[in-house]
């Protein structure tokens, strides 16, 4: 297997938090009607070429045009604020490292991550609350911000990189030089947002298949938010997320399981919901993430219960007190497979 049928498909799976309300008996059937058995005894590895695909990263970076014309405003950038009729509640202001600008009157306002005409909504919105009717608000950009992504792992330079503008993954990834000789299947991206359903400011976490990047999906070729941190884990990698002590990216090492990959992540949290523990894998036929359903005790009790991880498994543990649905996509794009988005 190659890295580009390795990296398929971009996923969005809660970080903290879990996924579909499935049965707890010992061997349940996965999502896509696979018995335990079946799921079980899947196991996949992979090589890559991987000069093949930083060759198209970097011939897709290069076509690559990230400006879609909707500037996303940030703290450092310093914006003109025109009201018209009233130029003495006009003026210049620097957002700050909070995301908001001080205005007269109406003193602080949070604009960061909101478009130009979103922000002219709002800035019309408090004054009108008390103090203009119908105010007419014209907001610009007078001085871009630079905005920082840092690149880890499996990448040939990795480092802090400065732009002078928003950029897309795969334009992050050719300026971090391409994928290193070990790079594994997925890309990690960790950033912040709005959440596009809410609005609310917060962290965003998604695991990014480099196969689709490769084969030119642009849905799953996401522009970077601020304070990007890209994470490229190096082959052999599992995915251990929610109620454990340290979530993250672990090593397979001599047949990892669902048991030992917890336990790499020192175990279970006081809140998890020991008889809910799923575990997420792709299936190279057609792309979808297939989900299966154990419970800590029995997987403890058994070796037969457990299941050997492959490499890209996500090993996801419910939280007791906040039970969070699997949304399986993120912003209506199937292909994106979230790892969660946390308010700041």
């Amino acid at each position: 297997m190659n890295l580009r049928s390795t990296l398929k498909n971009l996923i969005l799976v809660p970080l903290a938090t879990v996924l579909l309300a499935a049965c707890a008996s010992p061997k349940p059937e996965s999502d896509s009607g696979m018995s335990f058995e079946q799921f079980q005894s899947q196991y996949s590895g992979g090589s890559a070429n991987i000069d093949d695909v930083n060759q198209q990263l970097l011939s897709m970076a290069v076509a690559t045009d990230s400006d879609d014309g909707v500037y996303r405003l940030g703290a450092g950038d310093e914006i003109t604020v025109d009201i018209f009729g009233v130029e003495e509640l006009s003026g210049n202001f620097r957002i700050d490292g909070l995301g908001r600008i001080s205005l007269p009157l109406v003193g602080s306002v949070e604009v960061s991550g909101y478009t130009l005409s979103e922000t002219e909504k709002i800035i019309a919105d408090r004054y009108a609350e008390s103090y203009l009717r119908n105010p007419q608000v014209t907001v610009a950009v007078m001085t871009f911000r630079s905005q920082q992504f840092t690149a880890v792992g499996a990448v040939a330079q990795p480092r802090v990189y400065t732009t002078e503008r928003k950029i897309t993954l795969i334009e992050a990834l050719a300026m971090a030089g391409g994928l290193g000789d070990n790079a594994g299947q997925y890309v990690y991206l960790t950033d912040r947002i709005r959440n596009p359903a809410t609005g609310e400011l917060g962290t965003r976490s998604l695991a990014i298949s480099i196969d689709d990047l490769t084969q030119g999906r642009a849905e799953v070729n996401v522009v970077l938010g601020d304070a990007a941190l890209i994470n490229v884990p190096q082959a052999g990698s599992v995915f251990v997320e929610g109620s454990v002590e340290r979530p993250g990216v672990y090593q397979q090492r001599g047949g990892t399981t669902v048991l030992k990959a917890i336990a790499m992540a020192g175990g279970l949290t006081f809140e998890a919901k020991r008889n809910t523990i799923y575990v997420l894998r792709r299936d190279e036929r057609n792309g979808d993430w297939q989900q299966q359903a154990v419970a800590f005790d029995d997987i403890r009790a058994s070796p037969n219960n457990d299941i050997a991880l492959s490499d890209g498994d996500i090993v996801v543990v419910e939280n007791g007190p906040i039970r969070t649905a699997w949304v399986g996509l993120w912003n209506g794009i199937a292909r994106i497979a979230m790892l969660g988005f946390r308010p700041l």
